[in-house]
């Protein structure tokens, strides 16, 4: 076919038939448009990546493919370096338009994308990243990021593509001769993924479903059946499986943008709007919540995209002072969940055995390696990404920055294990569940293990309390500085969060919460 009649549809993070700009774009060019999801050898064996998000991966494509192939269409799975494919791609079926979505990655995806730029250029095929999510890219006024946000949320998803326009959506045979599709299942194991071990059988078997069928599925019954608990359980591990939306693996992947989560949600708060029952009340409450979670996802991704150097220097430089250990001893317990504090490690296993934590509990375990084992949190950037089904760079570098406390910008929140399993889990039943070899011990004796050890269990790497009491000493003595206020003021500046123009008024998170004052929680 000649030249100008195909365009290649680059599928990154945006597995998904619907709401998808690249996608659209790609059709109104008028010819014919190859789906391609590349699986990189550099991606693969990059240090953040691990078998659970190429797995996910899969997933999602294997659901794309089969979508696509309803319609009459395909796609399909090449692996190998990007620019080498191109050229593949090029030399074979000629192509002059190259479409995909804007995608805010770590400095590895950023350095590829500027490669792939300057190959179309010197190929004369034109690319359009077209925006998925409400970040923006070359944003010179943060001051305008509100205001962009909620034109571009409240603008709607895009009209569902006609059947008839996806038979367009193909591959040609000379294509699938460079990668043929293998006679059994893809397997995340099968292109040569580090840590392809992380779990008993390479993947954990509670992982959640990664498809734009799902997706949908997980949004609908969670505006319509969960949300009523989202307001009082996504703080506590053992609330927030149910409690949480879920939605953030198929947000991280692209089986569904946060636009259509806005869309659906604004028709869910229509249908309740002139409910007054308890049950109403309670839906409203919690959905008000889940609303302004959605412009806190996208601010933060924000971060990285307009500093994509987060992942190697703190967003305020004057932090790059504190000190930090390289204890590798402390950093190993700390990844295997063995740091003599119960609840942490609860949590670590949580994480590393389901692939989801609540987002409470991320800044405990993040807390106790930066705050109390004093571990870089750049030590502990991509081991934790690791875990993540839900792994998107934006919020993960952004928040592991801010709850080491190097942006500077926040409140500094040193979370206390002790206090935070009295809170959120006082029974035991979370440490039970992941800490087996303590489940025969009562509640109370967990919860004073720093005092009396437990059998079979370690003590504490460190005293919690001196530990954590000389970090904030030292935090504060570099906060105080001028230097360092006159940083703090052009951070605030560059990256801080403005409300969104169409967000009604909210109290401040937690606001309403009572804080617990038992003298053992100070522990």
């Amino acid at each position: 076919m000649a030249k100008a009649e195909w365009t290649i549809w680059w599928i990154k993070r945006d597995f998904r038939l619907s709401d998808n700009p690249a996608l659209s774009r790609g059709l109104s060019h008028g010819g014919m448009v190859l789906p391609v999801f590349i699986l990189e050898p550099s991606a693969l064996s990059a240090p953040e990546t691990s078998a659970r998000h190429v797995d996910a991966q899969l997933q999602a494509f294997r659901y794309l493919r089969r979508e696509l192939r309803r319609a009459g269409a395909e796609a399909v799975l090449l692996h190998g370096e990007v620019i080498a494919l191109l050229t593949r791609l090029h030399d074979q079926i000629g192509f002059s338009n190259l479409v995909s979505h804007e995608e805010v990655g770590t400095q590895r995806t950023y350095q590829r994308d500027i490669a792939v730029n300057t190959w179309c250029k010197k190929n004369s095929v034109k690319w359009v990243e077209d925006r998925q999510t409400g970040v923006f890219r070359r944003l010179r006024d943060r001051n305008r990021r509100a205001e962009l946000w909620s034109e571009w949320t409240a603008a709607g998803p895009l009209p569902a593509i006609p059947e008839r326009q996806l038979s367009r959506v193909n591959v040609p045979e000379s294509v699938m001769k460079l990668w043929p599709a293998p006679k059994r299942r893809y397997n995340a194991c099968d292109y040569e993924v580090k840590d392809c071990s992380i779990l008993p059988g390479g993947i954990s078997r509670v992982m959640q479903p990664v498809s734009e069928i799902h997706a949908k599925r997980v949004l609908d019954e969670f505006l319509h059946r969960r949300a009523i608990d989202y307001a009082g359980g996504i703080s506590s591990p053992n609330t927030a499986f149910r409690a949480g939306s879920r939605l953030s693996v198929h947000l991280a992947w692209g089986t569904i943008t946060g636009r259509q989560v806005y869309h659906a949600l604004q028709q869910r708060q229509a249908e309740l709007a002139d409910k007054t029952d308890v049950e109403s009340k309670q839906f409203k409450k919690s959905l008000r919540a889940f609303q302004a979670r959605l412009h806190w996802r996208d601010h933060f991704m924000q971060r990285l995209e307009s500093a994509p150097d987060m992942e190697n220097h703190s967003l305020n430089p004057a932090y790059d002072d504190l000190t930090f250990s390289d204890n590798r001893r402390h950093l190993h317990a700390w990844i295997n969940g063995t740091t003599g504090f119960p609840f942490v490690d609860a949590c670590l296993r949580c994480a590393a055995g389901s692939g989801f934590l609540n987002f409470r509990m991320r800044c405990l375990i993040t807390s106790l390696a930066c705050h109390s084992l004093r571990l870089d949190w750049r030590d502990i950037l991509w081991p934790m990404a690791q875990w993540w089904t839900d792994y998107e760079p934006g919020i993960h570098v952004a928040q592991m920055q801010m709850q080491a406390g190097v942006v500077g910008i926040n409140t500094l929140r040193v979370y206390s294990p002790a206090k935070q399993m009295l809170d959120q889990d006082p029974n035991a039943q979370f440490v039970k569940r992941w800490v087996p070899e303590l489940a025969t011990h009562t509640a109370e004796a967990i919860y004073q293990h720093h005092e009396e050890p437990l059998r079979d269990y370690p003590s504490p790497l460190v005293d919690w309390r001196e530990s954590s009491k000389a970090m904030r000493g030292e935090y504060f003595a570099i906060k105080r500085l001028d230097t360092t206020q006159l940083m703090t003021k052009k951070v605030l500046a560059e990256h801080g969060s403005r409300k969104p123009t169409s967000t009604p008024r909210r109290k401040k998170a937690g606001a309403t919460q009572k804080t617990r004052t038992k003298s053992k929680a100070k522990r």
